[in-house]
């Protein structure tokens, strides 16, 4: 248990230090972070994330040659790389949790893990140990649940005022860069969506899977949400 509380710290501090190389980006910078999850009817599933920062290679493989930012270390590659292979092992070591993978591309900067779930309470698993300190630190709550009885998959968020007073800090120069920075979900199911209830997501046209693609900043200032309640046909 020691140990993996140990990875749980190195995983904060890598994602940290993602995290203000982001923040130094220019204004023309941007980039993506993509969740892509097919539950079955069982509450069973596969989930993959990505974080992408290819639009922004040139400056941020600039920025990976400097030792630090605003007094916080700037990870080498090896860094990375050794974080990431803890972060796998870590969750190779979570149960319910199965076929971990993953996938680096340091050429244009962009990081793939995916993993088969077993039931809803390892997809949250999954979440709270690879979430980025960008994505956690925006929420006071995320968490996922689903009921196989009812056919209802739902999200639960809460934005974090802690969150935008910390962005707000960071001053306009920095966060401005966020401009084109998207967080998308696609959530795929085996039954059609009957109904989803929030306003900015899509319905597949083949009923079979919900869209959100949301800008960071906004969800950084409450203006969306990443909480939505989808209920399936039965």
């Amino acid at each position: 248990m020691e140990e993996l509380f140990k990875a749980k710290r190195k995983l904060k501090r890598f994602y940290l230090s993602i995290c203000v190389v982001l923040m130094a980006l220019t204004l023309s910078s941007c980039f993506d972070f993509v969740e892509q999850i097919d539950l079955k009817s069982d509450g069973s599933g596969h989930i993959a994330a990505t974080l992408n920062l290819s639009k922004s290679k040139t400056k941020v493989s600039s920025l990976m040659k400097m030792k630090s930012i605003k007094g916080i270390q700037i990870p080498s590659q090896a860094d990375m790389e050794k974080e990431i292979k803890a972060a796998v092992q870590l969750l190779k070591q979570t149960k319910g949790i199965s076929n971990v993978q993953y996938k680096t591309d340091f050429t244009n900067y962009i990081v793939h893990i995916s993993c088969d779930f077993s039931r809803i309470e390892s997809l949250n698993a999954f979440s709270d140990i690879l979430a980025s300190r960008f994505r956690t630190k925006i929420s006071n709550s995320n968490r996922y649940y689903y009921n196989a009885q009812t056919k209802v998959f739902e999200r639960k968020f809460v934005a974090s005022t802690d969150w935008k007073t910390k962005f707000n800090q960071l001053g306009s120069d920095n966060t401005t860069q966020f401009a084109d920075a998207f967080y998308t979900q696609i959530v795929r199911f085996e039954k059609p969506v009957i109904a989803q209830v929030n306003n900015q997501a899509k319905v597949a046209g083949n009923k079979k899977g919900v869209l959100l693609k949301l800008l960071f900043t906004d969800l950084v200032y409450g203006k969306s949400t990443l909480a939505n309640k989808i209920t399936l046909t039965k």
